[in-house]
């Protein structure tokens, strides 16, 4: 959830480059329209779609979209992709008749020559079993996972490596648990010689039997009776705690989250230390957003498409292109917001970075900053002139503290006005 929120942030948003902007602005509106409920179920809105998406990996390894002729897409994990995993004669059977059809599948991956995805087989998992497998032909699916090497044709669990990890954290953490519970209470045994004399004292109705110890009593025991108390020597185990942080490293560096995010700690280490476990982790959320981009750009061709065939977009293929489209995903913000702030100024003055690059930490684009300044710089005005305020600026700055000028202008400005113009 961590990953995925990150990644995700509000949204990634496309910013329509066909080369003409009313179509650019048609096209946004109709994306707008469909992220209310891309899905199926109309239980999940795109931010949720992306998400998903966005998971998948750590989880499954992979899964993908299938693109419906309702226009909204079914989302399928990966342990939905595979072959009819049911037993006996029907099983055999078609397995056979996919010898004799020539068909080559791998892991419910149906390939041509050329190593590419024919078609995907994808069924409903019920009670452990993958059932009522269908064929999906790979023009209707859009299929996402992580590439390790060339060759591979599904995608690896992130998880997977770490598993048995996970399992021993769990297994070790509820050990230590019940120790320092034994630790922290006082158990005692009561020995007497006579076992014989025990067993018929325990039988004795009338046996004033020491079963409990209340606090602030003293008992007396019987003649041959000693107590020995139970004690669990050293604990709690005063290395368990870096001994887990050990290995929540590991698992850590598996899935490219610091310690520090997953205990969520990154306060207690230094400033210094604090920034380096951020860009860290934010090479990782940036590299998942690079991956998550290809996915959105086939969906967004698909639905482009699907608004031509159906006539709600109209353009001209010699002049302009409705399948350019760039995406905007959230960006990383600093922990020391001073430093991004003149950073982002200076890189905007540059023209490194763009003002959607900007807005999109806050969760929003370029046009939105642009008409809530547009809006504020009204209500200035009006309110400005409503209260008898000269200048409408004040209302935003009333104390101006700095000034920027080209010292060349200024030193041309003062011999201006020494020659008296």
């Amino acid at each position: 959830r961590l990953r995925e929120t990150d990644v995700v942030g509000n949204g990634i948003f496309p910013q329509a480059m066909s080369g003409d902007e009313e179509l650019d602005k048609k096209l946004e509106e109709k994306w707008n329209e469909f992220s209310r409920s891309p899905e199926v179920t109309f239980s999940m809105t795109m931010r949720d779609l992306q998400k998903s998406l966005a998971s998948m990996p750590i989880i499954f390894g992979d899964g993908g979209l299938i693109l419906t002729k309702t226009g909204r897409v079914q989302l399928v994990e990966g342990d939905r992709i595979g072959t009819d995993e049911g037993q006996g004669f029907h099983k055999k059977q078609a397995d056979q008749q996919k010898e004799k059809d020539g068909k080559r599948i791998i892991d419910g991956v149906e390939l041509t020559p050329q190593n590419a995805p024919r078609a995907y087989h994808i069924g409903t998992r019920e009670d452990g079993f993958l059932k009522d497998v269908k064929r999906i032909s790979a023009r209707n699916f859009i299929f996402h996972r992580k590439r390790i090497r060339p060759t591979q044709i599904r995608g690896i669990p992130e998880l997977a490596p770490v598993a048995d990890d996970l399992q021993d954290l769990d297994e070790y953490d509820e050990i230590e648990m019940i120790s320092a519970k034994v630790s922290a209470s006082l158990s005692a045994v009561v020995k007497r010689e006579g076992a014989m004399d025990f067993e018929l004292a325990e039988d004795d109705e009338d046996s004033d039997r020491l079963e409990t110890f209340n606090a602030g009593q003293f008992h007396y025991l019987e003649a041959g009776e000693d107590i020995s108390v139970i004690g669990s020597g050293g604990r709690p185990n005063t290395q368990a705690i870096p001994y887990i942080h050990y290995r929540l490293q590991k698992i850590g560096a598996c899935l490219g989250i610091p310690l520090e995010f997953l205990l969520q700690t990154i306060g207690d280490t230094s400033f210094s230390a604090s920034q380096g476990m951020i860009l860290l982790y934010q090479a990782t959320i940036e590299s998942e957003q690079r991956d998550l981009i290809p996915v959105l750009a086939k969906l967004w061709r698909w639905k482009v498409s699907n608004w031509i065939a159906d006539g709600s977009i109209e353009y001209n293929k010699d002049e302009v292109n409705p399948f350019e489209v760039r995406w905007q995903p959230p960006a990383f913000r600093w922990v020391n917001r001073v430093a991004q702030v003149k950073a982002d100024a200076t890189y905007l003055g540059l023209g490194a970075i763009s003002l959607d690059d900007v807005s999109a930490t806050f969760g929003h684009d370029a046009n939105t900053s642009l008409e809530r300044k547009a809006k504020n710089i009204r209500d200035a005005k009006r309110i400005a002139e409503e209260y008898g305020i000269d200048d409408w600026q004040e209302l935003f700055n009333p104390f101006p503290t700095t000034a920027q000028a080209n010292f060349a202008e200024l030193l041309d400005r003062d011999q201006n006005l020494n020659q008296g113009e």
